[in-house]
């Protein structure tokens, strides 16, 4: 019986086909994979902001840029109330002012001291000792009633 030992063959170095007998530079294998996932990071970020930049643009133009009809009609509607005159009781005398002339009408009251409403802050109303004096002071030592038993 042969033994392994005398089928093995010698494998010549110097010869075009054979292993590599240098070492990897682990160095450079370390500086490239640094390089690569440092490149994965900013390529991963930069496609965030463009596609976060290109979403908020997408919102803006389609739905927040256009003015709706509806809007424009309750601005139109809210310049009319605005600025014009109208009854509101024909029967009490109330009428609505344009907001130009109410301003008016406003300033030329603070100028004349004329208000009809209070512009002097209310008292403070203290508490009557009389009061406090009649009702029996409560009991810090006393806990919470017992329920009663039956």
């Amino acid at each position: 019986m042969s033994s392994h030992g005398e089928h093995r063959e010698v494998i010549e170095v110097d010869h075009p086909h054979s292993f590599d007998p240098q070492e990897v530079n682990a160095k450079a294998v370390v500086l490239f994979g640094i390089a690569t996932l440092v490149t994965l990071v900013v390529t991963i970020f930069a496609l965030q902001f463009y596609f976060d930049t290109y979403k908020e643009k997408q919102v803006y133009e389609q739905v927040l840029a256009p003015v709706s009809e509806d809007l424009k009609a309750l601005r139109a509607r809210e310049d009319v109330e605005l600025h014009s005159y109208r009854f509101i009781d024909r029967d009490k005398g109330l009428v609505r002012l344009p907001i130009e002339r109410a301003m008016e009408l406003l300033l030329s009251e603070a100028a004349a001291g004329r208000f009809f409403y209070p512009t002097q802050p209310a008292p403070i109303k203290k508490p009557d000792p009389a009061v406090d004096s009649q009702t029996p002071p409560a009991n810090p030592q006393a806990g919470p009633a017992a329920p009663a038993v039956r």
